[in-house]
């Protein structure tokens, strides 16, 4: 069963990468290419010998590390990432407001839906057998 859904669940791993590279900062040097380019659908979805499902966006790939101070500027001072949070307060915190949008929750939902039929099939042909 978890073979037939990885890829509906990849398709949600895909809109996240999409969503978060989309509203990424701009001026970031490669911060959105790097983004789309490591966060694979095939890397960002892990699916556990249970069946849990699990999927993780790399906010900070190895060739753009600096992406979690864009993802979670800290401080309030003087530093680069205050500097961050006060010219740029729309532009952070860009893979929490990527997990919040609508076309991810969209996504999941028609993930939850594939989920119930399969499970649906599943249990109408453990009937039939039985």
């Amino acid at each position: 069963m978890a073979k037939s859904l990885s890829v509906p669940l990849k398709n949600v791993a895909k809109t996240i990468r999409n969503v978060a590279s989309k509203i990424a900062p701009r001026d970031t040097g490669n911060l959105r290419n790097a983004l789309r380019s490591y966060n694979t659908p095939e890397r960002m979805t892990k699916i556990d010998k249970n069946g849990n499902a699990q999927i993780v966006l790399f906010f900070a790939p190895p060739a753009a590390k600096y992406g979690k101070y864009w993802n979670k500027p800290y401080g309030s001072g003087t530093g680069t990432t205050a500097t961050i949070r006060k010219r740029y307060p729309q532009e952070f915190d860009y893979a929490e407001k990527a997990y919040k949008s609508p076309e991810v929750k969209r996504a999941i939902k028609e993930y939850t839906k594939a989920l119930g039929k399969s499970i649906a099939t599943d249990l109408r042909e453990a009937v039939r057998k039985g």
